[in-house]
Order: structure tokens, then sequence, then C-alpha cells
């Protein structure tokens, strides 16, 4: 890996380095594993790495010995995830921008896969997102309800929807709508923009990062809420009062419909179905708190007071 260089040829053009960006939320020893699996990238372009963490979470100095040649973000106010995302995108230098998470264990092949997609005709290309091995049935439901649809088996083709856990972007395209997600990189609104201007929101099976966070069900309940509240206000903030009445009047339909898909991906992977069986009584709790946070959103037109990530319950290896 190299923190600078010419152009490289990523997705058959010649572009700039890529920049992957970390946000970070969860803990050093999250940013610290991450950080470790990014440094064992194999076959990919040259790349440099960005973390913008939150200040909350401690000092930085131990992880800027360890891996002195990342640079490292923080700024006093900057905590939710959507304004770290702006700070670590608004430094990154590359044509090609990774965007991840702390909470992420990017695969061996991850740079190399997501940086050598095309992206002439996308909007964004993004991957697939696993469960850790070791999740209990209340984090396997924490996990499902926010990536369900990012989850294996998935076939390459264009997608809704992408998650900034697993995605990449063009830089030059992002700058042209720069007013989008200057201060707040808000992927619904963000991913909006880019499929309207460019084109397709596209996956990549090969791209493949999972998901490893602890926390207590209490914090994954108001963490769901406090989400699915975000989404309700930003999507009606410019709507005039009939659309936030038809969304508001659908809104208590929002756990089955949720569920039935939920259920559905669940079924489609072996691996899958035991563990949602499992985790049934936590992920009807997490839906049902996402759906009255985006009913809220839709009323008040109002976004959560809170919309920091859940804190690490404790430190996992």
């Amino acid at each position: 890996m190299s923190e600078n260089g010419g152009s490289v040829t990523v997705g058959g053009y010649p572009q700039k380095t890529v920049s992957v960006v970390v946000v970070a939320i969860c803990s050093l020893r999250n940013i610290a594993r991450t950080l470790s699996a990014l440094r064992a990238q194999q076959g990919a372009p040259p790349f440099n790495v960005i973390v913008a963490a939150d200040p909350e979470l401690g000092p930085l100095d131990d992880l800027r010995r360890e891996f002195s040649e990342m640079e490292f973000l923080s700024r006093d106010g900057c905590r939710t995830p959507i304004e770290l995302a702006a700070l670590g995108i608004e430094a990154a230098t590359g044509e090609r921008i990774l965007l991840t998470e702390d909470s992420c264990l990017p695969d061996a092949h991850w740079v190399h896969a997501l940086a050598s997609s095309e992206w002439r005709g996308r909007g964004a290309v993004g991957g697939v997102i696993d469960p850790g091995v070791s999740a209990s049935p209340s984090m396997w439901a924490f996990y499902f309800v926010d990536f369900f649809r990012y989850m294996a088996p998935l076939a390459s083709g264009e997608l809704p929807t992408l998650s900034v856990c697993n995605v990449a972007y063009s830089r030059s395209q992002l700058g042209e709508i720069k007013s989008v997600w200057r201060g707040s990189f808000l992927e619904t609104s963000v991913h909006d923009a880019l499929r309207e201007k460019f084109g397709p929101l596209e996956i990549r099976p090969d791209a493949v990062v999972r998901i490893r966070r602890d926390v207590k069900f209490s914090d994954a309940v108001y963490e769901r809420y406090a989400f699915g509240r975000l989404f309700g206000a930003t999507r009606v903030a410019n709507a005039p009062a009939s659309r936030r009445a038809y969304f508001a009047l659908l809104a208590p339909a929002l756990p089955i419909v949720l569920t039935g898909r939920m259920a559905s991906k669940a079924a489609s992977s072996s691996a899958a179905r035991g563990s949602f069986i499992k985790a049934l009584p936590s992920l009807l709790t997490m839906v049902a708190a996402w759906s009255w946070g985006e009913w809220l959103g839709y009323v008040t037109k109002r976004r959560p007071a809170r919309i920091t990530t859940a804190p690490e319950k404790l430190e996992t290896k």
C-alpha cells in the first residue's frame, strides 16, 4: 500500500490512486482490527487510508503510531456517522473512494474488487455485508435489520440501495453533487442524487465485508429508532403536506412489509434460516423501533435528538 502515487488503471480506466475512508464510530480496538485488515489487502492498487473518528472514542495517539502511514481525522462535535463520512470524503484524494466503517472487517481482496469495478455509467458500486460468525441472536438481529439486503447470496447487477459500510464512489461524481452531502453524508440522499445524475447503483458479490458489533440490546433498539426517524424526516424534508400524509398513512404497515422482506431473504440462505428463527423476538422489536421512528419522521419532519450509533458493550477481539 502507498499513500500517494501516479495514475493507475482501475476498472479499465486510468485514474488517480484509490482512497479508503473508514468511519470510526465503535471503538479504538475496532479501528485497529479494520486497519489491520486493510494492511493485509491482496492484489490491490496503491491506496491511502483516511480514518474519520468520533472524538468520544478516546485519544488516537497509539493508533497513529501503529498505523503511521494512515491519516487520522477527528473534530470536536463531529460524532455522527453522516458527519464523519463527510469529513473523511472531503479529505480523500483518490479518484476512486471506498467507504466503510470500523464495525467491518474487509476480506483480503475487498479493495481490489471495488477499486477494479467500472464506474462510468454507474452512480456507485457496493458489495456484500455478512454477519460475524460469533454474533449472538440479538446482535444477529441487529445486523440483519440493517443489512439483510446485502447478505449473500447476491447476484451481480443493479440494486435500489447500497450501504456506506461497503461502497465505492467516483470522487469527481461526488464533487458534482457536493451540495447534497456537504457536512452530512446521508446515504439515501447521496445515492438518490448519484443514481439520477450518473446511473444505477450496482452490487459486486466478490466485494465482501463482515460486521462485528457487540452493544446493549436497548442501545441497539434506540439506534434503529433513531435511524428510522432520520430516514423518515429526510424523505419528507421538502415534500408537500399531501406526500407526508401519504407516507404517514402507509407507515403502520411497515413492520409487516419489512419483516416479510427479511423472512424472504432468510429463506433464500440456508446459513441464515436458523439464525433468523432464533433472533426473531429481537428482530421484531428492532423492526418496530425503526417503523415507529420512520412514522414520527414523516409526521414531525424532525430528526431524532441523538443519532450517534450504539456504543460497544465491550472490546471485541
